[in-house]
């Protein structure tokens, strides 16, 4: 008799740790690579990114990363990414995620206006051409990412976008399971016609506005705690069998 409080004492303990949670993580870096017959041109600092093309066809492809580091050893259940479209003057057109492969950096570039032309870039900004401008080039212009999209979001008017589904379930578990090949996210929008670019809200816009990563997750018990488990499961055995 005097074993079962204890039995059912570390099970509570376990069943706690594995409980269920919602995270909402905020962006910790952006930044559009505008496709240019000209200069290279940044935004890492700007209030917006940028997907789809602009009125000269040309196209515009946003990145945004999260930090997943803080969620620590988890099992995400399911991960859902949020954006506030702030300018959508096309038609609505599908704007896909895709995992970047490359680290890139932000520069201090902030484009003046609505910043869809961008700005000049600085040392270490992303572009279209560098992950890191003047320092380290794309493997291929336009950005190094997976061509397979991990999801897709038709997008329209002014308002908030979700992204989701397994395979971006799966990508933020093996982001937070391998963090040196955490590099982000690409939005590519539709670029196969002129004037179809859609502009997000970034970090620095407005607080209600800002990108949003909703991880729901389920903590991993420690290693201590699946060791008592299983002397807890082992005393209840053995007192069955008396």
């Amino acid at each position: 008799m005097p074993q079962a409080p204890i039995a059912t004492a570390l099970a509570l303990l376990v069943a706690g740790t594995a409980a269920a949670d919602i995270a909402t993580l905020d962006s910790i870096a952006h930044g559009t690579l505008y496709e240019s017959t000209g200069d290279q041109l940044a935004n890492g600092l700007g209030q917006h990114l940028f997907a789809g093309n602009n009125g000269q066809n040309l196209s515009r492809r946003g990145l945004i990363r999260f930090d997943l580091g803080g969620l620590g050893e988890v099992v995400v259940e399911s991960a859902t990414l949020r954006l506030h479209v702030s300018q959508a003057n096309a038609a609505p057109n599908a704007v896909t995620l895709h995992r970047v492969l490359t680290n890139w950096g932000v520069g201090s570039t902030d484009a003046p206006g609505g910043e869809g032309g961008g700005g000049p870039a600085t040392a270490g900004s992303a572009t279209w051409t560098s992950a890191f401008f003047g320092k380290v080039p794309w493997a291929t212009p336009g950005g190094d990412f997976d061509s397979v999209a991990l999801a897709s979001a038709e997008v329209g008017d002014i308002g908030w976008y979700e992204w989701s589904g397994d395979d971006l379930t799966d990508a933020v578990q093996a982001m937070i399971d391998a963090p040196m090949s955490d590099f982000g996210w690409l939005l590519r929008g539709d670029e196969s016609a002129a004037s179809t670019a859609k502009r997000f809200d970034s970090m620095f816009a407005a607080a209600e506005f800002r990108p949003q990563l909703v991880v729901n997750y389920s903590v991993v018990p420690a290693p201590g705690a699946i060791t008592l488990l299983g002397l807890a499961g082992g005393i209840g055995r053995r007192r069955r069998r008396r």
